[in-house]
């Protein structure tokens, strides 16, 4: 009986271990998840979209994050700038965000410095020199506060150029004819004629605006021809070809070659094969960015030789090179006043590199003198 017994329990026993391996013999409540290791994937795409917020001081001109804490949705200033041989070296070339370069009477080319921060601008800048109404219409185009000193007339012939241009477009600027001594100045340290000497200072640029009463908040019209990358971003396209040094021809005896440095990631800019330097520094001028526009150009009948750029065509060819590499773009401009806009070929915004840019605009008719090596 005792063996039964026994028997009968172990029996029991048993039984007893096969239920507890199959159901669990713990009898406390599953334990619950620890909130502080368990996140929601909506908390985490927030996360993700936080860190990648384009910056509130990002310049949209170069795509680097250093804009002062005034030029944050502020309008650029684009100041005239001549390229003659006595102009040169130009007091301030490597400081511009951009610059636009194409030719005047004479074969000569002018220049249009733009600054997306008005903080950017040197205190000695130029020299300062007249606006022509090609210029002009490209700075209506940016909402651009306009400085020059002088411009074209064409009030005595008939033909609407520089004044005419800044009157009939109603462009905001600052002309050193009129405010010789308070905001534009002459540079005596150079053995050169008088008009090659004017230049205007960062901070007689911020007072005449602010004397003047022009609005330094940008708007829905701020001129922006293509995108920047987010740096880092790839932006090579299957239509690029190598590109280590680009030339073009604006004129006899205006030439431009830029040579790329492989290291620093730019390309030096040399004109009739001498490197352009700063007056102010000597530093060579070197740009991240090359685009090279082609547009018809005529010669006015004015008795001066003005030129004509004739954008009113509506679009054409250019090239555009950065990062040791090349590609042919696209270019349009609806009118006189209305943005220039600059294309890839498959008609999307051309998206540069980040870094400064220059901007050719050279004769349609010299394309076959550009030689991209």
């Amino acid at each position: 009986m005792k063996r039964s017994l026994i028997r009968i329990v172990s029996i029991l026993l048993v039984v007893s271990l096969m239920v507890c391996s199959f159901v669990g013999c713990n009898k406390e409540e599953p334990e619950t998840p620890d909130e502080s290791t368990t996140k929601a994937p909506t908390e985490e795409l927030t996360s993700d979209v936080d860190a990648t917020e384009t910056p509130e001081n990002l310049n949209p001109l170069t795509g680097i994050a250093d804009l002062s804490e005034s030029a944050i949705a502020a309008r650029p200033i684009a100041i005239m700038v001549e390229n003659s041989p006595a102009a040169r070296p130009q007091w301030g070339i490597t400081t511009p965000d951009i610059v636009v370069e194409g030719v005047a009477e004479g074969g000569i080319t002018r220049m249009m410095w733009i600054y997306a921060d008005a903080n950017k601008i040197p205190e000695k800048v130029g020299p300062v020199r007249s606006a022509r109404h090609d210029f002009v219409e490209l700075a209506k185009g940016m909402n651009a506060i306009f400085v020059h000193w002088g411009a074209s007339d064409g009030s005595g012939v008939g033909f609407q150029l520089g004044y005419q241009a800044i009157r009939n477009l109603g462009v905001n600027n600052i002309d050193g004819k009129k405010y010789e001594g308070s905001y534009f100045f002459r540079d005596n340290t150079r053995n050169t004629a008088i008009e090659h000497r004017g230049i205007t200072t960062q901070t007689a640029v911020k007072n005449a605006i602010s004397k003047l009463g022009y609005t330094t908040k940008a708007n829905s019209n701020n001129w922006q021809p293509f995108d920047v990358a987010v740096d880092g971003q790839d932006i090579t396209s299957i239509n690029t070809t190598n590109c280590s040094q680009i030339s073009v021809t604006f004129s006899t005896g205006f030439t431009h070659t830029f040579k790329y440095d492989t290291i620093e990631k730019r390309y030096y800019n040399y004109l009739n094969n001498k490197v352009m330097t700063d007056g102010n520094n000597g530093k060579s001028m070197a740009v991240e960015n090359v685009i090279v526009l082609y547009v018809p150009v005529t010669t006015l009948n004015t008795g001066a030789g003005h030129k004509e750029w004739n954008w009113d065509i509506g679009s054409g060819e250019g090239y555009y090179v950065s990062n040791g590499v090349g590609q042919e773009i696209t270019w349009s401009k609806a009118g006189k006043s209305e943005p220039l806009k600059i294309q890839d070929m498959n008609n999307n915004e051309l998206v540069i590199n980040p870094g400064q840019s220059w901007i050719g605009v050279v004769p349609a008719g010299n394309k076959g003198l550009t030689t991209v090596q």
